[in-house]
């Protein structure tokens, strides 16, 4: 069961999130990715404010400045406090990333505030878009999380914004956060969480700290849920990239070169999705002599069966 949660839907490729059950506390938020490595759920926000709710509500403890980042942990998860700016935002993952040797299976969520022309400050956005004002370059977050949540477009931008041009929200990180945390991760565990804070009735000018704070503490019950979709995703992709159970059985067997190592992986990939639950040894298997006849073989095998859609 990855990352204990107050409710989830099982393991499905789309996992529905109640929009507003009430969340239990945990010490720490666990799961051992198949294969028996720990994935990670990683936090980045901005400003200290951001990061106190989470602090509190996760029980992050041992905190540790990496890099010039304040870091805190549990067992689970970690978060760090960028500071304002996507340039820090893309520094702060990135050494969050290195301190944790993070693997494809680590997930990551990017959590803030952020302004809009019109949206009700305190509303919870899941980032579908996000532009970069300066640069043009544009991402899109991959959208599997069947939620209710609204979804929304962002712009980051290099200063505070006034003028709420169009129907985006405004910040100034995800552009530096999302790039960087996809050069860790699959991009599926990777996603942007904001609270609108200001607009044009309710401008900049207004936010304050404990402002901050308790835009996101009002949020927690919907963090918490992304944080058990992303774990639900990477038990999956965990799954899918695990090595076939009898690989190792294959290269004991025969000596692989590395070359053939990686074509063997790439086989035993298509084995089982092709023929789920099929052993990959056989007699037949058995008796053949070097390993590219086994990887010709299987390869063959492989190239024979017949695939039915629908």
């Amino acid at each position: 069961m990855p990352w204990p949660a107050a409710t989830r839907s099982g393991n499905a490729s789309v996992v529905q999130l109640p929009p507003h059950d009430i969340p239990t506390r945990h010490n720490s938020i666990n799961h051992t990715a198949a294969g028996g490595q720990r994935a990670m759920m990683h936090f980045i926000t901005a400003l200290p404010a951001e990061a106190r709710p989470l602090i509190e509500h996760f029980r992050l403890r041992d905190k540790c400045t990496n890099g010039g980042f304040p870091v805190y942990r549990n067992d689970g998860m970690a978060l760090s406090v960028s500071g304002p700016g996507k340039v820090a935002a893309a520094a702060a993952t990135a050494s969050l990333a290195a301190q944790d040797s993070s693997r494809a299976t680590n997930a990551w969520l990017n959590i803030g505030i952020a302004g809009h022309a019109t949206l009700s400050v305190g509303r919870g956005i899941l980032v579908n878009h996000i532009s970069d004002r300066a640069t043009g370059k544009a991402w899109y977050p991959p959208q599997l999380i069947d939620t209710n949540l609204p979804r929304c477009s962002l712009t980051t931008v290099d200063i505070p914004e006034t003028g709420y041009a169009g129907d985006s929200l405004y910040d100034m990180e995800a552009s530096g956060f999302f790039p960087v945390a996809c050069r860790f991760s699959t991009a599926e565990l990777v996603q942007c969480f904001k609270v609108v804070s200001d607009n044009r009735e309710q401008t900049t000018s207004g936010i304050t700290a404990q402002l901050c704070e308790r835009l996101i503490a009002d949020q927690l019950d919907v963090i918490e849920h992304l944080v058990q979709a992303l774990a639900g995703f990477a038990e999956e992709h965990a799954a899918w990239h695990a090595p076939h159970p009898e690989q190792e059985r294959l290269t004991t067997h025969w000596h692989f070169t590395v070359a053939q190592q990686h074509r063997l992986a790439r086989l035993a990939q298509r084995w089982k999705t092709l023929l789920p639950g099929e052993p990959l040894w056989s007699k037949e298997l058995g008796k053949l002599g070097t390993a590219g006849a086994v990887l010709l073989r299987l390869e063959q095998h492989l190239d024979s069966m017949v695939v039915e859609l629908g």
